[in-house]
């Protein structure tokens, strides 16, 4: 199934966003600070996509030539999976949104799973396009050791609660019509366990705060949420 990306461009920006060759980039001093951009998360579409938008403003004196380079990545592996190269012209108090339809990762033996992640960078110029950098392949470098401790951790995560259903399915009575012995069994065994499973998701929580912080500034991934299915 193909990804879907969608562009649109508010106020009277017209069609010829498709058609600006890139170019080389203009002088290093001209100041861009007055770009602006924002990653807003969306309500699901389903339990195996949801939407973001990418969203561009020019906060400029004039109109600003932008392009932009958005590399998917799966949230398991870290793997780049696509590549999108955009390209854009947009006047003074402007917005020109991208809107990205995320794919749950099809990793079936993934324990939790999640919405695939994504990188984005821009490149704007005056008179012409500058190619953005796209940063993921450097910034999944960086990535590699953490991303292999999640797995670990993760792996570990799935054995221990398999092992305390097949527990649970061994020591607990078969309910019947009285479930009450089997519940009570059930809640004994999950809570005599409680300390070993709570260390499972405060360990992912600290790997994936730990991979948040390698080059904020050029290295931020965004979505990679749990699916919840």
């Amino acid at each position: 199934m193909k990804k879907r990306i969608r562009i649109r461009l508010s106020g009277t920006l017209s069609l010829v966003l498709f058609f600006f060759p890139v170019m080389a980039a203009e002088a290093a001093d001209v100041d861009y600070s007055c770009m602006n951009y924002k990653v807003w998360d969306k309500e699901h579409s389903s339990n195996q996509y949801k939407d973001t938008d990418v969203v561009l403003q020019n906060r400029c004196p004039g109109s600003v030539y932008w392009s932009m380079c958005i590399e998917r990545v799966d949230p398991w592996t870290g793997k780049i999976l696509e590549t999108h190269d955009l390209v854009g012209f947009i006047e003074a108090e402007k917005k020109a949104r991208v809107n990205l339809h995320l794919q749950k990762s099809k990793n079936r033996t993934q324990f939790r799973n999640r919405f695939q992640e994504f990188y984005v960078s821009f490149g704007y110029g005056i008179k012409k396009h500058t190619r953005a950098v796209c940063t993921a392949r450097q910034c999944e470098n960086k990535k590699q050791g953490l991303r292999e401790q999640i797995r670990a951790n993760e792996t570990a995560w799935q054995r221990a609660e398999n092992s305390m259903t097949a527990q649970i399915a061994a020591e607990c009575p078969d309910p019947g019509w009285d479930p009450t012995n089997h519940q009570e069994c059930a809640t004994r065994i999950r809570e005599a366990s409680h300390g070993k499973m709570n260390a499972y998701p405060l360990k992912d929580q600290e790997l994936r705060e730990k991979m948040s912080a390698v080059d904020p500034e050029r290295c931020q991934a965004w979505s990679g949420e749990l699916s919840g299915s």
